[in-house]
């Protein structure tokens, strides 16, 4: 009778913890510098030195693999793989994905303009129509941007770092982009012969929250919630200052919140 309690004790014992997982499997596209390959093809970056940061304080390791985004959000669609991020929130998204409730980074979005030019931005998008702007095929630059976007002139381009040549040449006014891309691409080696020539106007664009998302499909409720936890001591730790500083990203006002939540 003694043996035949034990067993199912110990099968319950050695069994794992419902909505939890010890290896942790995450998807994303390539996002210089949040989400990139290095030259040995390992995934590093910025977010991902944060989200594995967090895990890795709830005793979890985390694999993360880039795809196109589209492939990425069918994986965690359909239950292959475990997360995605960074990611904006959406109603749609929500039918399929669990959303940490913290924000783990704030899409900063500024315009950046050429040095010593007369182009200035205040917030007014009526002041700017009759300027040209320099975007990149297939980004969204928040709502803010969007919503004024059908009323300026738009130049499209395949990446940052064209419309960066072409502003500093003169044949854009305006180049629109995250905080974190930008800096990454201006510090480049080959960005060197302009890069001193492209200034970030002061007023913020928009911030726009990013999130990690759960699929829902793998029943992972508890494992968002214990992450969310867990972010917010990483966020009062100061070890994600360390991480900004570690890849020379600008300290701003608005960076300066994030790390200090009220």
């Amino acid at each position: 009778m003694k043996s035949w309690v034990k067993i199912p004790l110990l099968v319950l014992a050695l069994a794992p913890v419902y909505g939890l997982a010890e290896n942790v499997t995450c998807v994303s596209l390539e996002y210089p510098p949040l989400i990139q390959k290095n030259a040995s093809g390992k995934v590093e970056g910025l977010a991902v030195d944060v989200v594995s940061s967090v895990f890795s304080k709830l005793g979890q390791t985390v694999e993360v693999e880039v795809y196109p985004w589209a492939r990425s959000l069918s994986l965690v669609k359909d239950g292959e793989r475990d997360c995605i991020f960074t990611i904006f929130r959406s109603a749609e998204r929500e039918q399929f994905l669990d959303f940490n409730k913290e924000s783990i980074i704030p899409q900063l979005v500024y315009l950046y303009g050429k040095k010593g030019g007369t182009a200035t931005f205040s917030g007014d998008w009526d002041a700017m129509k009759g300027h040209k702007f320099g975007t990149v095929i297939g980004i969204n630059y928040g709502p803010v941007f969007e919503k004024a976007k059908p009323t300026l002139a738009i130049d499209e381009v395949k990446t940052l770092d064209q419309n960066f040549r072409k502003l500093v040449s003169g044949r854009t006014d305006f180049v629109p982009s995250n905080l974190y891309t930008a800096t990454f691409t201006l510090g480049q080696p080959e960005s060197k012969d302009y890069a001193g020539d492209v200034v970030k106007l002061p007023t913020l664009v928009d911030s726009v929250p990013s999130y990690i998302a759960f699929s829902k499909a793998k029943k992972l409720t508890a494992l968002r919630d214990k992450f969310d936890v867990e972010f917010k001591k990483f966020l009062a730790s100061g070890e994600y200052k360390k991480l900004l500083d570690k890849y020379k990203i600008e300290s701003t006002p608005e960076l300066t919140k994030f790390l200090r939540p009220s």
